[in-house]
């Protein structure tokens, strides 16, 4: 299963949170036959880290305390109600669903990120979109966002896969 950097889908809807100061795709085929729904997928996505994302996880919350961020204290299982719901919990909201896609805002005062699935039905296989934009809101978002940038987008790619198996 290959994961590799595309375009947002003209489709989306996180298209109406443009404009952003940082967007990225990515996008992995899988059979037709799946029936996994975006809710399925973002909810794998937040609970079933691989153990090196959970680890740089920890690194992340020990150090973003010093400087007053939100941290996320393994509270990701619970993130499953609101995910498929269309709720709202601690720090993340559904802002936005569809039949192929859901949106999650993960709001602190440094930034807004969007994180989205989207699914595209092809003939003979379906794309899954791991979709993220972010609005930095202050000058500590874009300090924040410059040492994440690198991490992020292994975590991604990394994660949509193992969701997905």
């Amino acid at each position: 299963m290959k994961v590799r950097k595309t375009e947002i889908p003209a489709e989306s809807l996180v298209k109406r949170y443009f404009p952003v100061d940082y967007k990225d795709a990515f996008v992995c085929e899988i059979t037709h036959e799946s029936q996994l729904t975006p809710d399925d997928i973002m909810v794998r996505f937040w609970t079933d880290f691989p153990a090196w994302v959970n680890f740089l996880f920890s690194v992340r919350n020990f150090l973003v305390k010093f400087v007053g961020l939100k941290g996320s204290k393994n509270s990701f299982r619970e993130l499953e109600d609101c995910i498929r719901a269309g709720g709202q919990h601690k720090f993340a909201s559904v802002p936005a669903k569809s039949d192929n896609e859901t949106v999650l805002l993960l709001d602190d005062k440094h930034l807004d990120a969007y994180v989205s699935v989207y699914i595209e039905d092809a003939r003979e296989y379906k794309r899954v979109y791991a979709i993220t934009l972010v609005h930095f809101k202050n000058r500590l978002g874009r300090i924040y966002f410059f040492f994440i940038r690198p991490f992020h987008k292994l975590i991604v790619k990394s994660t949509l896969k193992n969701s997905l198996k």
